[in-house]
């Protein structure tokens, strides 16, 4: 054979395997860049990051449900079934604004029909640093351009998460999408738990500025805002969820309560003027942040709470509004000022 014939068949042979390999990925689509799933159709979830591009693209819905792990324990069913409207959950762990607007974006772009957004803004979130971001979205899934998806068929970590979850699927494991992310039913959720994992300063900081931490609200709200000021047709229902009485046990060490509060009351004063904005918040809700056992640390709260928060804002009740969002920030700073930390402690039981 001669050195033509040989390297003509060495690139048919390549490309043969290429194609092969590339036909078993897209069979197998672990980062389900392929195609949407069914409704009761099961697979292996293990990173948000990759896989929710993909989901993002191409599942069927009209409303997202969006946040950070606090959001993980929503069911997208919840929402479908309240608000009669398909619904998918998009979730990133220690969530930056830059990524939800990147996701949001893309959905927005590839779901015109999209006219229904639930945003858990967190306070943490509401707060952080945007200097201090560290996006880790795989670009090539989440642009538009469709040629460099070819970096999907030739990764290296595609081809072992395929592997991974073609094993996963064969032992049975896996779960619907509904069910994907979801951790409240491996995590304990009481009193004990909660304080057992909590660290708890010895010595109070001096009381912050909030001038910094108002700063870092204005810019992480520029990205909120932008999203509300380019879709006006669509509603956004944003929300805080029930931090625990230990979390503001941690703020106050951290000298902190006055900013971040002063920080939420700026964030609502400018959220609560849009027409197409809808305010909730759980911060202030006494029977719950109270009660550990709905904890598993100090923000992470069970489903049970989650329902409860869900079925609250599809019901409208107790919004934020522009009338009573400076009443509501005067009696949480009231609340979390006063309140006898020191009690929590003198009755827990020893930690680690």
């Amino acid at each position: 054979m001669n050195g033509k014939r040989f390297f003509l068949s060495a690139v048919a042979l390549t490309l043969a395997v290429l194609l092969c390999l590339g036909g078993a990925l897209a069979a197998l689509d672990p980062f389900f860049v392929v195609r949407a799933l069914e409704e009761d159709e099961h697979a292996f979830f293990s990173n948000q990051r990759y896989e929710m591009a993909g989901l993002v693209r191409n599942q069927d819905y009209s409303a997202v449900v969006m946040g950070t792990s606090l959001v993980a324990n929503y069911r997208a069913s919840w929402f479908t079934q309240g608000l009669g409207k398909p619904t998918l959950k998009i979730t990133f762990p220690s969530g930056w604004p830059e990524e939800f607007d990147t996701a949001l974006r893309l959905a927005f772009d590839t779901h015109p029909e999209l006219d229904t957004v639930y945003f858990g803004m967190d306070l943490n979130v509401l707060v952080r640093s945007p200097e201090e971001q560290d996006v880790d979205l795989p670009e090539y899934l989440y642009n538009t351009n469709p040629l460099d998806d070819v970096e999907y068929f030739l990764n290296k970590e595609t081809y072992i998460q395929a592997a991974k979850a073609a094993l996963k699927k064969r032992s049975g494991e896996g779960c619907t999408l509904d069910e994907a992310y979801i951790w409240d039913g491996t995590a304990e959720f009481s009193k004990e738990h909660s304080m057992q994992v909590y660290y708890r300063w010895e010595e109070y900081s001096p009381e912050e500025d909030p001038g910094p931490w108002v700063e870092n609200a204005d810019k992480n709200l520029a990205v909120f805002t932008a999203w509300i000021e380019e879709h006006p047709e669509t509603e956004f229902n944003i929300w805080c969820a029930p931090y625990s009485i230990l979390y503001w046990d941690w703020l106050s060490h951290a000298g902190r309560v006055n900013a971040y509060l002063t920080a939420l009351e700026h964030a609502w004063d400018i959220l609560s003027r849009y027409d197409n904005v809808r305010l909730y918040s759980f911060l202030d809700r006494e029977d719950i942040i109270t009660n550990l056992d709905n904890y598993t640390d100090y923000i992470h709260c069970s489903g049970t709470v989650t329902r409860l928060e869900a079925e609250s804002m599809m019901a409208g009740l107790a919004p934020v509004t522009q009338d009573n969002y400076k009443e509501k920030v005067a009696a949480l700073r009231q609340f979390v000022t006063s309140y006898d930390y020191d009690a929590l402690f003198e009755e827990a039981p020893p930690t680690d």
